[in-house]
């Protein structure tokens, strides 16, 4: 499973600095890779799945992706005829509370919901569409004939529902192959529609000393490793005037895709350890 990312400063040693240096590159959302990086991110349920998965793999015939393992770990959910029966096959839900307990019909919202889903079935309901199927708030709020998240959040702040977390979100999504085109295109079509933005955001976040020591070090492997891919740039940008700056590397890589393919697979070998190295040396 692969997400496509830029980095800034990845050129910092390509010296035309008016123009922004980025590239498209992949990085790994495979579970041994969040096992390895990002379990802090996970539900605890999910670190102990995850963790099981990636120590027995060799037992396995498949692996399953982060999404898959989710679903199928809180799959039981769906179950469950009553919030109690949920809450005693997973205790990390047991804070929730029965919406009828806490909130009343008295406002319009409510009472729209109440025409869908009975009060006493409220929160087992949104349980299962959060954490069973994995819908967004705005996919449930619509579903309960609410308009959008936020006609919805004082009733999950009510019953205490607990949120799953923006980065486990990303994840979630990113090691799925369709909805991670669909984050692709989105940041690759945003990327488009503000280079500048892109460029100042990018060069802001490479000043920290921990990134640019991290970006030096993958830019001094990855030229050793291409030494003739300065020139093959220098010669493109001169042979090709007429490419904006916001879209040369991409230009550049449709020329060249041997060079984005070694590139990719370099960031592959190397940057899971330089990136170990860091989160090592800042704790």
């Amino acid at each position: 499973m692969k997400i496509v990312y830029s980095s800034y400063s990845l050129h910092n040693d390509y010296k035309n600095t008016s123009e922004p240096m980025s590239f498209g590159a992949a990085s790994d959302i495979s579970l041994k890779y969040i096992y390895e990086n990002r379990l802090r991110l996970l539900p605890q349920r999910m670190r102990d799945n995850v963790k099981h998965i990636v120590l027995t793999s060799h037992k396995l015939s498949s692996v399953p992706t982060l999404r898959e393992l989710h679903i199928n770990t809180y799959s039981q959910l769906l179950e469950c005829k009553t919030l109690g029966k949920a809450q005693a096959i997973f205790p990390e839900f047991r804070e929730v509370l029965q919406a009828n307990a806490v909130i009343s019909k008295g406002s319009k919202n409510t009472r729209t919901m109440a025409d869908r889903v009975p009060l006493e079935d409220l929160s087992l309901y949104i349980l299962k569409e959060r954490w069973a199927k994995l819908k967004t708030v705005d996919e449930v709020a619509k579903s309960l004939g609410l308009k959008n998240r936020s006609s919805i959040a004082w009733v999950m702040d009510k019953i205490r529902m607990p949120d799953l977390g923006k980065n486990y979100q990303a994840l979630l999504k990113a090691s799925d192959e369709t909805l991670n085109r669909q984050i692709a295109q989105k940041v690759k079509s945003y990327n488009k529609a503000h280079p500048e933005t892109i460029i100042a955001h990018n060069r802001m976040l490479a000043q920290s000393p921990e990134i640019l020591q991290m970006n030096k070090d993958f830019a001094d492997e990855m030229w050793q490793r291409m030494p003739e891919l300065k020139k093959e740039m220098r010669n493109f940008r001169r042979d090709n005037p007429h490419i904006r700056a916001c879209d040369f590397y991409e230009s550049f890589w449709n020329a060249f895709p041997q060079y984005k393919k070694l590139m990719s697979d370099i960031r592959k070998e190397i940057g899971p350890s330089i990136s170990k190295q860091y989160s090592t040396s800042k704790k």
